[in-house]
């Protein structure tokens, strides 16, 4: 199993609230793809970031929803509202697979 943790930190809360907007269709259709085990958002209560919290099956996978056009369109509509890059990291539940 794959486990991502990408963090965003939104220019404002303007922009937060646009990230959320944009992602309530990336996280429906993330979940719907086969090989999808969770996909969730979460917002850091102290400093209002935002933390995608994905799992999936294999990294395979994983590979397949960064090419579907839901992910491609999100990483398009928050072009701009971001203060740096999203932060992501990759973990494999199963560390001899590596």
């Amino acid at each position: 199993m794959i486990m991502v943790l990408a963090k965003a930190i939104p220019n404002d809360e303007s922009a937060k609230e646009k990230v959320i907007e944009f992602a309530q269709d990336l996280i429906t259709k993330s979940k719907a793809e086969d090989g999808n085990v969770d996909y969730n958002l979460f917002e850091n209560t102290c400093d209002g970031s935002l933390m995608f919290v994905e799992q999936w099956e294999s990294k395979e996978i994983l590979g397949a929803h960064l090419q579907t056009e839901h992910f491609l369109n999100f990483g398009a509509n928050i072009d701009g509202l971001l203060a740096d890059e999203l932060e992501i990291n990759v973990f494999d539940a199963d560390p001899t697979d590596l």
